[in-house]
């Protein structure tokens, strides 16, 4: 399980970074979204769509971290379908090894 939630946290923290952490502070710890990581896990391994995944990432971006209005949703969207990318990549890895 800790590949893929290292996965998803890297999609997290790389592509979608909703406070911009990343570009603030190059040095900032690359699990800051980490705590998002099971719950985008869980949603993907239930099939949600990437419009559901995209939700729910507008969801944490304004209920928990206080974000008015969220992200744009084409940007959600294409973080949605990287999340699943990555997801897969990280099974296809452990399948292999």
């Amino acid at each position: 399980m800790k590949p893929l939630i290292d996965a998803i946290s890297a999609v997290l923290f790389e592509r979608w970074d909703p406070l911009a952490v990343r570009a603030q502070d190059k040095r900032w710890p690359r699990d800051e979204y980490e705590g998002y990581a099971a719950g985008i896990l869980e949603l993907i391994d239930h099939a949600a769509s990437d419009d559901v995944v995209a939700e729910h990432l507008a969801r944490l971006e304004s209920a928990w971290m206080g974000l008015e209005p969220p992200s744009q949703l084409q940007h959600r969207l294409a973080v949605a379908r990287e999340l699943r990318a990555a997801v897969r990549a990280a099974r296809d890895r452990d399948a292999g090894g």
